[in-house]
């Protein structure tokens, strides 16, 4: 799973520049989920951010990797912000 981690945190990176992604293996399945925070998401809907996600790991990873993929959130650094201050 550390490989998969790993080319994702470099797709990420390309794709969405300045993003931080917090990604993890998940305890239960083989799967790889997390969060991605950019601030170029701000003012995109929740349904294209995810759109936008998911083409960057079609794109990315082969067939069997991308089934290794579980959701990853986005949220923007105010959203992040507005999180942990509540």
């Amino acid at each position: 799973m550390e490989e998969i981690i790993e080319k994702l945190t470099r797709i990420f990176s390309e794709r969405f520049p300045g993003s931080v992604a917090e990604l993890e293996k998940s305890e239960f399945v083989e799967r790889v989920g997390g969060s991605l925070m950019w601030s170029g998401f701000d003012m995109v809907e929740q349904i294209d951010r995810q759109r936008q996600v998911s083409r960057a790991v079609r794109e990315g990873l082969t067939p069997e990797e991308q089934h290794k993929v579980a959701p990853i959130l986005t949220f923007t650094p105010e959203e992040v912000a507005s999180i942990r201050e509540g």
